[in-house]
């Protein structure tokens, strides 16, 4: 039964390590009141070991009925028992419990009156128990193409959200992203994958690569293979340029490799079954990305793999940048974030670069960028790299920050040329369409991923001729309104 669990804690093991970490709260398992294992006997339960549990542990759970849902760093697995119970004896167990309803409630939505929630309910549990429970407590459930499996978008009184994450089915609540219940399809991540299972979202995933003697963290990456949807090396430099954005404000680097080895993320496009334990079954998981060593083990640590059944692009269709991007947060070492707004959070969105949330989170795990770097407390509207580093999200000319009532940003449509992936041999490329706005369009302006900046003629109407150089170039242009708020297009250009 369930109860020898506490047992095991008062007898078996005496205890050193880490404690398990929640975004609500910690728990150190040389502290907690043991009585709380004793009484965990439901159906999920929170299981700390003495060690990272291996394979034999692993498979010693499924011979005894137990079911491991998500991983929780440090040591720790979240468990379905057996109908019964479930004997735990003798598998290094040090603390074992279940979590409380306040567990479950992300630390942002203290203190909100409104707004729509995201769900999570713990795998295994069947959408329409869900959506019974959700009723139970006067939650209407928003209809969303897409969502992840055991995920509800709901609205209703915050003042049930106690009372729903009550419920031991629950995993875990935070806020729904604004943009999630007016789109007709959402792309969500099912987490950094472990040799255990998915990183859960209510656990604070922060573990990354170890550092070196001087505290410099240096990573190789290297293409086992490239997509067949859209040119390989606007594919690569889209991959190139997502690493380079998360260098630029930590104290990492990135060197290309040839060979996958130690401290390698290995970058692969792949369709179905493709050699690990998480085949892509639907061509609505995008991708799933290992989480670092030494919670997986080399070779397989930190690499990231696409489907490649998917069709893939820059600025359109599934944007390859920006769920490059969130990716390899993960292969650094980070979790998914409850910020609606920041690149980690569950659910890709369009994205031209890191948000304050991610930087503070990759600088929280690796310190900023070393002395002789730049060094950002929060995120500039655009990068600005240099013509040796690889393509980054452009810089633009200075503009005025957003001020006033007006909020609308505008609208701007590239007409010519007219698809979003160019290749030519000419010097410089024109770039023409129109742009829109609520009230009016002040000007447009155009930057490249090696460091120009202009400003088009005109404005509701506008062209530019923007110089190339040899190689990807990433061009946006932006439109901006009198109080700043902006709209952007990116176009690709690849100059023999």
């Amino acid at each position: 039964m369930i109860r020898a669990a506490a047992i095991l804690l008062c007898c078996q093991i005496a205890w050193a390590g880490g404690a398990i970490r929640l975004k609500s709260r910690t728990i150190d398992p040389g502290r907690e009141d043991r009585a709380s294992a004793d009484g965990a006997g439901g159906r999920y339960l929170m299981v700390r070991f003495a060690a990272e549990p291996g394979p034999e542990v692993r498979w010693e759970l499924a011979l005894r009925g137990f079911r491991i849902l998500s991983y929780v760093p440090e040591a720790t697995l979240m468990l379905e028992a057996p109908s019964g119970g479930g004997d735990l004896w003798g598998l290094g167990v040090v603390w074992a419990g279940a979590m409380n309803g306040a567990d479950k409630i992300s630390p942002l939505l203290a203190g909100q009156a409104d707004g729509l929630v995201l769900v999570e309910f713990h795998p295994g549990v069947e959408g329409q128990t869900a959506r019974a429970i959700a009723a139970q407590h006067g939650f209407a459930v928003h209809e969303i193409a897409g969502l992840l499996p055991g995920h509800l978008v709901l609205g209703g009184d915050r003042r049930g959200l106690a009372d729903l994450a009550g419920h031991p089915e629950v995993a875990y609540i935070l806020p729904a992203a604004p943009g999630l219940a007016g789109r007709r399809a959402v792309y969500g991540c099912p987490g950094p994958i472990t040799g255990a299972g998915p990183v859960a979202d209510y656990a604070l995933a922060d573990n990354g690569w170890s550092k070196d003697a001087s505290g410099n963290v240096a990573l190789q990456y290297v293409f086992d293979s490239l997509t067949q949807k859209m040119d390989a090396g606007i594919a690569r430099a889209q991959v190139e340029r997502a690493f380079t954005e998360w260098a630029r404000y930590a104290n990492i680097s990135f060197t290309p490799a040839v060979a996958s080895a130690a401290r390698t993320i290995e970058i692969q496009f792949v369709t179905g079954a493709h050699g690990d334990a998480y085949p892509f079954t639907s061509i609505t998981t995008l991708a799933h990305t290992f989480y670092p060593a030494p919670v997986n083990p080399e070779p397989i640590a930190g690499d990231v793999h696409f489907n490649d059944a998917e069709t893939w692009g820059v600025g359109m269709n599934i944007d390859l940048f920006s769920v490059a991007l969130h990716e390899i947060g993960h292969a650094l070492g980070l979790g998914h974030s409850d910020q609606p707004s920041a690149v980690m959070y569950p659910y890709y969105k369009l994205s031209t670069g890191l948000t304050a949330d991610d930087i503070a989170a990759i600088q929280a795990l690796y310190g900023p960028p070393s002395s002789g770097s730049t060094t950002h407390s929060s995120p500039p509207a655009t990068p600005t790299p240099t013509p040796s580093a690889p393509p980054s999200t452009p810089s633009t000319p200075s503009t005025p920050t957003p001020s006033g009532s007006d909020t609308t940003a505008p609208t701007i449509v590239i007409q010519s040329p007219s698809y979003s992936i160019v290749s030519t041999s000419n010097a410089s490329i024109t770039v023409s369409g129109t742009a829109s706005d609520n009230l009016a369009v002040a000007s447009v302006k155009w930057s490249t991923s090696f460091g120009s900046t202009g400003i088009a003629v005109g404005t509701t109407s506008w062209s530019a001729t923007i110089p190339l150089l040899i190689g990807t170039n990433t061009i946006t242009l932006r439109a901006y309104d009198a109080a700043g708020n902006s709209g952007w297009r990116a176009l690709t250009v690849v100059r023999n």
